[in-house]
């Protein structure tokens, strides 16, 4: 069996909420491929004047995703720099805090209960795109290659960055912790330089967490809000592989038009690009991916 269905699986599951300050819409679909790896968390005001919002793209099985799912947002209103409102140290001691917790034998026995095919051994991992928003401040915590957009005066503000290992400074962590990049790939393997999971990556006791072959530290990228921002569009790396990020958000836009935004009108917001996104067959290899896309619109 290949990896591709069929028949895509185009039942979407949707999610929707809002807060005092914003309104989501989170819509996730298998698509063409054989299980859904995708997960993703939206906690509309958290805390008074905080919502996270997060998408998490398994690889290697969809068990840390899950993981991921489950305790992140637990975590991070336990840590410390969180209280004290350093949201950026925050959101890089909860990252690397997932790895933490995936390495205790506890959480090795409940990252089995989510596999798809137990067994004894993950070597699962997944990318984890946060954002953070604190009254006026939006940060967007990146480890991978999924992404968020922000629709600023109706143009692309790209809030992060694919963590590739060709990346110059990736590539050169990875061949100081004594791997290689071929094709693309960290050892002929992987072709993500960070994510969460990804366990047997992480094992040289002479390195720190932040300088192993694959590391969960994240990027963390702040910008101000202002009345020109409309929404931030998130979503794992499938949502991104056919249309650039202008023609996505320009999609978006088309669907909510001069209308009040309702949960109603972003779910099919949400749904709809999903539709747009999904390719017609597998031959090209884009479009095929499971796709989860998170549209978060700022109220005004």
């Amino acid at each position: 069996m290949g990896p591709y269905l069929s028949q895509p699986k185009t039942e979407k599951k949707t999610t929707v909420g809002q807060g005092k300050s914003v309104i989501f819409a989170a819509s996730e679909m298998q698509g063409w491929r054989n299980s859904m790896e995708d997960a993703h968390i939206n906690r509309p005001d958290v805390l008074q004047d905080v919502s996270v919002f997060g998408v998490f793209d398994g690889h290697g099985g969809r068990e840390v995703a899950y993981f991921v799912e489950k305790h992140f947002i637990d975590e991070l209103l336990k840590n410390k720099n969180f209280k004290d409102q350093k949201f950026e140290d925050a959101l890089k001691e909860t990252f690397l805090k997932m790895d933490e917790l995936l390495m205790t034998e506890e959480g090795q026995q409940e990252v089995i209960t989510y596999q798809a095919n137990e067994s004894n051994d993950s070597y699962a991992g997944c990318t984890a795109n946060v954002a953070l928003i604190h009254k006026n401040t939006l940060y967007v915590a990146n480890a991978g290659d999924s992404r968020s957009v922000l629709c600023r005066n109706n143009k692309n503000f790209d809030m992060s960055v694919d963590h590739k290992p060709d990346n110059p400074e990736e590539k050169s962590r990875i061949e100081r912790a004594g791997g290689f990049v071929s094709d693309g790939r960290v050892n002929g393997n992987l072709n993500l330089s960070r994510a969460l999971g990804d366990l047997e990556y992480k094992r040289d006791n002479k390195f720190r967490p932040n300088e192993q072959l694959i590391i969960a530290l994240p990027d963390v990228k702040k910008t101000e809000l202002g009345p020109e921002d409309k929404f931030i569009l998130m979503g794992c790396d499938g949502v991104f592989e056919t249309l650039n990020h202008q023609e996505l958000l320009q999609h978006i836009n088309t669907t909510l038009g001069n209308n009040p935004v309702t949960q109603e009108l972003l779910s099919k917001a949400a749904e709809d690009l999903l539709d747009k996104l999904l390719a017609p067959d597998t031959s090209q290899g884009t479009g095929c991916d499971n796709m989860t896309t998170l549209i978060v619109y700022l109220k005004k």
